[in-house]
């Protein structure tokens, strides 16, 4: 059986009369916990929290993030702002940043606003305070 140590905190798996460990596949004998119990997240919301982070993944879209976080802003100045990103570039990033709901994009005639949306607010200012406690 897997137990965990009190004195370093760490699972150990129990060795043979020689002292080696027991193969890792052999684990599977010594009554481990059911998936279920170690798994909290479905395959649905692993695929979220996966688009979330690869939505983030760019230099370029963290830099919209928090531009938009201090408030809305038209196409034209976020591409002002980006040293003057080319516009497929912009629509680009904006459009992954649309997609896993970072963003919002409402037209205002032949303009369109960009915020930051409630669930990229969260995000946006959650990881930035972790990087702000480093």
């Amino acid at each position: 059986m897997l137990y965990i140590s009190e004195m370093d905190n760490r699972i150990h798996m129990p060795s043979n009369e020689e002292g080696r460990l027991i193969e890792a596949c052999r684990c599977l004998d010594l009554g481990l916990p059911k998936k279920e119990e170690w798994l909290e997240l479905d395959d649905e919301r692993c695929s979220s929290i996966s688009a979330d982070f690869k939505a983030l993944s760019d230099p370029i879209r963290i830099r919209i993030m928090d531009m938009l976080d201090h408030g809305p802003l038209y196409v034209c100045l976020i591409q002002h702002l980006l040293d003057d990103i080319s516009n497929s570039k912009l629509s680009y990033h904006l459009d992954i940043l649309k997609k896993a709901d970072l963003v919002e994009g409402k037209r205002e005639g032949h303009f369109i606003l960009y915020s930051l949306s409630k669930k990229g607010k969260v995000l946006f200012n959650e990881l930035r305070s972790i990087h702000d406690r480093e």
